[in-house]
């Protein structure tokens, strides 16, 4: 059975600011969040504490609402909203799909590497996180 979302939902505890030079600065705490329809990208699989957690939980059973599952995609070739120089970011975590069911949260890592005969971008898998709705704690299986 899924926990109930909470009304409202809780505030993430970031604020956005666009300073003098017309740059988006980050305000506050130093964590994320890491919401499902955001791109990841990082050297290592993100953390949350126990707070960022239930935020993130919280905001995935808004998302699925009603439905018995939602799933959010993200394809190396979003990317390229950031960089045109893909290859910059060889050994990188890439969050490439997020599952939001009935049982619980799966988030997909892929490692972003090249093929090498082409040189062409590409994604391995490196892991995948399991959140259950109703245990505070998390399953990474490797891959």
């Amino acid at each position: 059975m899924l926990p109930r979302i909470e009304q409202p939902l809780p505030p993430t505890p970031h604020s956005h600011h666009t300073s003098v030079s017309g740059n988006s600065d980050l305000v506050g705490a130093t964590s994320q969040i890491y919401l499902p329809e955001v791109i990841y990208l990082g050297v290592t699989a993100p953390t949350r504490n126990r707070t960022e957690l239930h935020i993130f939980k919280q905001h995935c059973l808004f998302l699925l609402q009603n439905r018995t599952e939602k799933h959010i995609c993200h394809p190396l070739t979003e990317l390229q909203t950031i960089t045109p120089h893909i290859g910059a970011f060889n050994k990188f975590f890439w969050k490439y799909h997020t599952s939001i069911t009935i049982n619980g949260i799966l988030e997909d890592y892929r490692g972003i590497t090249h093929h090498s005969d082409t040189r062409t971008p590409c994604l391995v898998k490196v892991c995948m996180i399991f959140y259950s709705w109703d245990n505070p704690s998390y399953t990474v299986t490797l891959a």
